[in-house]
């Protein structure tokens, strides 16, 4: 361990900055250049380590071949007995995460400045397939001017063709649990929109001034779940962090949507759970936040040109565009239509259920929100607008606006289902079978009423039924890949293990990507006796996504009512 005072080369140590479980930094004086400089230091139980020296030198060379005013610059590497060392700029601003510990909340244009950075940082190396995988608050270092600069690529993945030593596993994904995107938890290959999910969190982060998952809490309910045993409190932790991470939606987004407006929809892309959904890479984050402005201010010339169309067309071309999937092209007439029409009721609600398409849920609230006041008794809207309050996990107000839905039209089959929903998520299983009863009333075929009463049922142990419906929703959709699993789930759970082997084999058969069909079939062969065909499932899961909960049940998403014209509203044809 360098100290205070001692010669090192021609540097003079000044203190310790800092020691993770890979390398220690300190501040020294450059003695010739007279300068300040950090020095890292590969710590002594690592040097020994091939795989840690290569990714210590990786880190180094990556940083000098592309190097960016936003990444932390790298001005030699030396090595004396057997210590390895590494001479990097001096950033005497400190790192982001003792910026948030002092200051709590950021105001929004350093908020952006700071994540713009960030991102112009990262866009280089992007370009070159480089990931870095561990981006988190501590790993953005600020200059005296306050600009970020990104440090520590120790565990990034860099392709051979761009000075990468061959280091990743197969499998593999490092990064602080934390930070993680939902990709990185599951252990799937990764691309540049991981990187884009851990700067969303950083400025949520920044935005909120707290991270976006409570882990205080979630560790003090793994505590009270595991008692004494400190296995069970570890695995319980994990299982929490990972729904967290991969499943629920950050509580604070709807708090965002009214202080940032649209830029909370630019922190919610970043996070989306779905990769797909979010920003491709750094490059393009960068570009929103450059041009948020501008999108939520038409140039007058635009304007102008608007005026050639009138709103009703502008919403009919939203509406074909949503017919074929083309959510991002329907937004964007529904809010010219808007742009025309400022009370066009029905533009709103057609833009609203598109944006819970996407899952945009804060955004979908707003605009859903928007319609409800222009026209109370809108009763679509009412109901889009409790799913968007579902997908927040705002669950009592989803819980109102289903209700009012249904004073509004007490034969919505829409409402009722929602409303089931909610009892489902929320644990009170007897409450939701009521709903579910009231849907298959009205409309005997509404196929996922049964799959999710036949779940209501199975959690509260009624089995029969739950069987019953399960093979009804089957009868309605032979292709029901959600009703084959819970029925082969629940076959197993009665041990009558050959007809849920069968199941099995058909979620198989419809979806040989199923997270969790090869455990669960692995079982019931193991059940039978069947050794050889349980190890070849047991094996095909090493290939998949690692699972918490592999016993799960498959539940029916909420579901949409159509957008429909009010008669009232209805701009002429």
């Amino acid at each position: 361990m360098l100290t205070p005072g001692q010669k090192l080369f021609e540097y003079e140590i000044i203190r310790t900055l800092g020691q993770g479980g890979f390398a220690t930094v300190f501040e020294a004086q450059d003695r010739v250049l007279n300068r300040r400089v950090a020095i890292k230091q590969l710590l002594t139980n690592k040097a020994t380590n091939d795989s840690a020296v290569k990714r210590f030198i990786q880190e180094g060379r990556v940083a000098v071949a592309l190097q960016h005013p936003n990444v932390i610059s790298i001005y030699g590497f030396r090595i004396q007995d057997k210590k390895f060392y590494m001479i990097m700029e001096y950033l005497p601003g400190g790192s982001l995460e003792n910026l948030l510990e002092k200051k709590g909340k950021l105001p929004i244009e350093q908020a952006v400045n700071l994540t713009l950075g960030i991102c112009e940082g990262l866009a280089k190396f992007h370009e070159h397939g480089i990931l870095h995988r561990d981006i988190k608050a501590e790993n953005i270092l600020l200059t005296a001017d306050g600009d970020p600069k990104v440090i520590d690529f120790g565990i990034a993945h860099v392709p051979e063709a761009a000075g990468g030593m061959a280091l990743t596993q197969a499998g593999f994904q490092p990064s602080t649990v934390l930070y993680s995107s939902p990709e990185q938890v599951r252990g799937e290959p990764l691309d540049a929109r991981s990187d884009v999910y851990q700067i969303g969190e950083l400025l949520y982060y920044m935005l909120m001034g707290e991270h976006y998952i409570n882990f205080d809490r979630l560790e003090a309910q793994a505590m009270a779940h595991g008692g004494a045993n400190q296995f069970r409190a570890q695995s319980k932790l994990y299982e929490l962090l990972e729904e967290a991470i991969c499943e629920e939606i950050p509580d604070g987004l709807r708090i965002l949507w009214r202080e940032v407006g649209a830029l909370a929809r630019v922190v919610e892309t970043a996070l989306a759970k779905d990769k797909t959904h979010r920003f491709k890479d750094a490059a393009e984050f960068a570009a929103t936040l450059k041009v948020l402005s501008i999108n939520t201010t038409p140039a007058t010339s635009e304007s102008e040109n608007l005026a050639l169309l009138d709103a009703v067309t502008y919403h009919k071309r939203g509406q074909a565009h949503a017919s074929t999937r083309n959510y991002e092209q329907a937004i964007m007439d529904y809010t010219q239509a808007i742009a025309l029409d400022p009370n066009y009721a029905e533009a709103y609600d057609s833009r609203g259920l598109a944006h819970l398409l996407m899952e945009n849920y804060g955004q979908a609230l707003l605009d859903c929100s928007r319609a409800i006041e222009l026209a109370p008794d809108f009763v679509t809207t009412h109901v889009n607008r409790g799913i968007a309050y579902t997908g927040l996990r705002d669950y009592d107000r989803a819980t109102i606006d289903y209700d009012t839905a249904l004073k509004l039209s007490p034969k919505n089959i829409y409402a009722y289902y929602n409303h089931g929903n909610v009892q489902l998520w929320l644990g009170q299983n007897a409450k939701a079978i009521p709903y579910y009863n009231q849907v298959i009333e009205l409309e005997p075929t509404f196929v996922a009423a049964y799959l999710n009463r036949g779940v209501a049922y199975t959690e509260l142990k009624q089995y029969p039924q739950a069987l019953a419906d399960f093979s009804r929703a089957i009868e309605l959709n032979p292709a029901y890949v959600h009703a084959y699993y819970n029925r082969a789930n629940l076959y197993r759970e009665l041990r009558q293990y050959e007809e849920s082997i069968a199941d099995y084999n058909k979620v198989i058969e419809l979806n040989p990507q199923h997270r969790f069909v090869y455990d669960n079939r692995g079982d019931a062969y193991a059940a039978i006796g069947n050794d050889e065909l349980a190890g070849n499932d047991y094996t095909k899961i090493m290939t998949q996504v690692p699972i918490i909960q592999p016993k799960r049940m498959s539940v029916a998403k909420s579901m949409f009512m159509p957008s429909t014209p009010l008669d009232f509203l209805t701009r002429g044809e």
